[in-house]
Parts: structure tokens; C-alpha cells; sequence
């Protein structure tokens, strides 16, 4: 309850910081700088996966182990999973910076005017060195949420994102290039995760720092077991959902970017909420079922399913209803949506948020292996009929597109497939103390 509230409380601070950000960054950077910038932005969502799932197998095994308090387990758990995350950063820096100098970025991103085609390479390489610092820096934030005091990470969130609120401000008063200001919003989050990483390491759970001598073969195996099919799942999903912008601009130029960008950015406030809610279930289902409490995972799963669906479905409709007075207050007259490309905001809106509900207890449950299968599948199919939708459709069949791939690919056989796991979950429970997961 704690860390679903704070978290709350740092998603409204971030979504406030964003009403106020986008409009005066579309001013100040023009439509071809802005949607640069959003491509850059889900390319690196996109290669999310680029830590091998070794964070998410971090957050799985040091619930499990806080589920059995197993205190050395978990000790073991945060020194291993430090030591893989810093490895693989370096290495990714390593390889861009390699290939960085034979790329014409320009080129590559689809802008046209001489300063865009400028920025490009190196506003994406200090997004690229953001991102490999957040990768060292995330496993203070998996502990904290498979330990249940996320709400720790998220008050530092609350902070980073004030900070990287001041860096924008400052940015386009001092009328400084796109990849400084690129710099100013990504560092002030980053900051605030290696501070707190600083606090929770150093004064809250010392026992829990990060030493060579934890360093475990056993437990990197653990985690890496889990963290590759996590790694497969992220792929899949980070391309399916996140290539968005990447599609629309090598298909019709990064300038047509900011008519999708920004209604996809009010509808998914409502998804991003929706899901800093629910996140804290999934340690909270992996120390149930590590605990055996089958009661607690079927009654949560079916509550935070239909309070998800009530909620979201009613917010979407109210977007819906205001959503060109809303755009047209925040960005100015520049950025006119099609209906039926809100209307398919507001749908995969709500369907997004009920499936981001009940990943949280297959993650939890360590239900992996049946996400990867048919992710990958979804993947595949949502990825070319997005690219045939475009096409065809334009900009507008984007998000049709995607529910189409979904409710085929990805709803019905989850509709099947989790009531049988359950069933087969309290079998083993029923017949033994020791619960297997799959």
C-alpha cells in the first residue's frame, strides 16, 4: 500500500513535470528537433532488453529469498546482479562508441534541416551513456522492490524528476542545443538513482552492499536462468511496443512523429499510472507463492484485474472526451489528431493496463517461459501489421494495429492458459510445502 501510494504521488509529480515540458520543448525545438528526439527516445526503450533480463532475475530471486529469509541469499542475490548490470554497461558502451563514428545518424533518423542532422549523433550517444549508467545504477532499484520498499526508489524518482524538471527549464532559458538538453533531462533521474543507490547501500541496509567476495557462481546461474528469459521476453516486447516512433519515421519522416507522440503521451499517463500501481505485485506474488498463501494470489489477482479495468476504462473515456482541448492547451494549435486514432489510444489504453496487471503475476509467478513463447509470436505479428497498417492507413492504424496483434496473439491464449497454471499451482502446493514455479 506505501509503495503503490508513493508511487503514485511521484507519477503525478512526473506527469505534471511533462505537461509543462512538452509543449515548451515542441516550441522551442520545432516539430522535426521534437520528433528527433522522441525517435531517439524509443530507440532506447527499445534496446531496454539490453541488460539481459539480469535485472529482472535480480528482483525475482531476491524476493524469493526474502520469502524463505534467507538474508545470505539476498546478499548474494545484489553483489552478483551488481557486478553482471556493470559489466554489461561497459560492454554497451564499448560497442557503440565503436560503431559511433561510421554511422551517419542524420541519415539514419530521416531529418532534413542542417541543425537536426547536427544533433543527431551526439544527442543519441549522451541518451546512450544515460542509459548505460542507469543499467549500473538499476539494481538498487530491484532489491528495493523485490524486498517491498519500492516506495523508496520511487521518492528518489520524485526527485530526479524535479531535477531533470530544473535542467529543462534552465536548458531552453539558456537556449542550449539538443543534446545539453537532452543531458539536462536524462542526468537529474540518473543522479538521483546513484544517490540513492549511495543511501540505501551506505545507511539503510548496509549488510545488502555490493562486495566482491558475495559475488556468487551459483547465484549469478540463478539469476541468469531467469534474466534469459527475461531477456527474450524484453525484446520482444520492447520492439513490439516501442517502435512506434522508429516505424512512423523511417516510413513517413521524423516530422510526422509529434501526431502520434503526443496523444500517445496522454493516453499512456493513464497506462504508466496504472502500472507504478500494480508494480509492487510482483514481488508481493513471488514471496506469496514462495510462502504458499494461494488464497492471497487468486483474490488479489482477480481485484487488481477488475480495478484496473473500472479505472482505467473510465479515464480513457474522459481523455477521449476532452482529448483535443487538452492537446490543443497543451502543444498549441500545431498538432491536430485524427478521431480514430484517439479512439484507438483509448482502447489499447485500457487493454495495455489490464495486461501490464496481469503480467505482474505471471513475472511473480515466474510464469516466463509461456510470456516468451507467446511474445514472441505477438511480437512478429504486431511488428508487420504495423509496418502493413502504416502503409495503408497512415499514422491513424498504428494502435488498431497493435489491438489486432494483441487480442489475437497475446489475450486469448493468456485467457486459456493462466486458469490452468493456477490449478496446477495449488495442485503442487496442496501435495507438497515446497512450491515449484515454471
Amino acid at each position: 500500500m506505501l509503495t503503490g501510494s508513493v508511487a503514485t504521488m511521484a507519477r503525478v509529480v512526473q506527469i505534471g513535470t511533462s505537461l509543462i515540458t512538452v509543449p515548451l520543448t515542441l516550441k522551442y525545438l520545432g516539430n522535426e528537433r521534437f520528433g528527433l528526439w522522441m525517435t531517439i527516445s524509443s530507440v532506447l526503450a527499445m534496446a531496454a532488453f539490453a541488460d539481459f533480463g539480469v535485472g529482472n532475475g535480480v528482483l525475482n530471486t531476491v524476493a524469493k529469498a526474502s520469502g524463505k529469509d534467507d538474508l545470505e541469499g539476498v546478499r548474494r542475490a545484489v553483489s552478483s546482479g551488481f557486478a553482471v548490470l556493470s559489466s554489461i554497461a561497459v560492454l554497451l558502451l564499448l560497442c557503440f562508441f565503436a560503431v559511433f563514428r561510421f554511422i551517419s545518424w542524420g541519415d539514419f533518423f530521416r531529418v532534413t534541416s542542417p541543425q537536426a542532422r547536427l544533433e543527431a549523433g551526439p544527442a543519441l550517444a549522451v541518451f546512450t551513456i544515460c542509459f548505460a549508467l542507469n543499467i549500473s545504477m538499476d539494481v538498487v532499484q530491484r532489491v528495493q522492490l523485490g524486498l517491498q520498499q519500492g516506495y523508496r526508489y520511487s521518492l528518489w524518482q520524485l526527485c530526479g524528476s524535479t531535477l531533470g524538471f530544473i535542467g529543462v527549464l534552465g536548458g531552453i532559458r539558456l537556449h542550449v542545443s539538443l543534446p545539453i538538453l537532452v543531458m539536462a533531462i536524462a542526468g537529474g533521474p540518473i543522479l538521483s538513482t546513484i544517490i540513492n543507490a549511495i543511501h540505501f547501500f551506505g545507511f539503510v541496509r548496509p549488510d545488502l552492499r555490493p562486495r566482491r567476495k558475495l559475488i556468487s557462481g551459483d547465484a549469478i546461474s540463478q539469476i541468469a536462468k531467469l534474466g534469459g528469459l527475461f531477456f527474450v521476453l524484453q525484446v520482444v516486447v520492447g520492439v513490439s511496443f516501442s517502435s512506434d516512433n522508429f516505424i512512423i519515421a523511417r516510413t513517413l519522416g521524423a516530422v510526422s512523429v509529434p501526431e502520434y507522440s503526443i496523444p500517445q503521451r496522454i493516453f499512456a499517463l493513464i497506462t504508466m499510472t496504472s502500472g507504478m500501481l500494480v508494480s509492487p505485485l510482483w514481488p508481493a506474488y513471488g514471496e506469496a507463492i514462495s510462502r504458499g498463501d494461494l488464497t492471497w494470489v487468486r483474490r488479489t489477482l482477480r481485484i487488481s484485474l477488475l480495478a484496473v479495468l473500472c479505472a482505467t476504462s473510465t479515464a480513457s473515456c474522459l481523455v477521449l472526451f476532452l482529448s483535443h482541448r487538452l492537446i490543443q492547451w497543451w502543444v498549441g494549435p500545431s498538432v491536430h489528431p485524427q478521431p480514430m486514432l484517439l479512439l484507438g489510444f483509448a482502447l489499447w489504453t485500457v487493454i495495455a493496463s489490464c495486461g501490464d496487471a496481469l503480467a505482474m503475476f505471471m513475472n511473480g509467478g515466474e510464469v516466463i517461459r509461456f510470456q516468451v513463447i507467446v511474445a514472441s509470436i505477438f511480437g512478429i505479428g504486431c511488428v508487420t501489421t504495423k509496418v502493413f497498417f502504416v502503409h495503408h492507413f497512415g499514422i491513424v492504424g498504428v494502435p488498431w494495429a497493435t489491438i489486432a496483434a494483441y487480442t489475437v496473439l497475446s489475450a486469448l491464449p493468456s485467457a486459456f492458459y493462466i486458469p490452468l497454471f493456477i490449478r496446477r499451482m495449488g495442485s503442487r502446493m496442496t501435495s507438497s510445502p515446497a512450491t515449484s514455479t515454471i
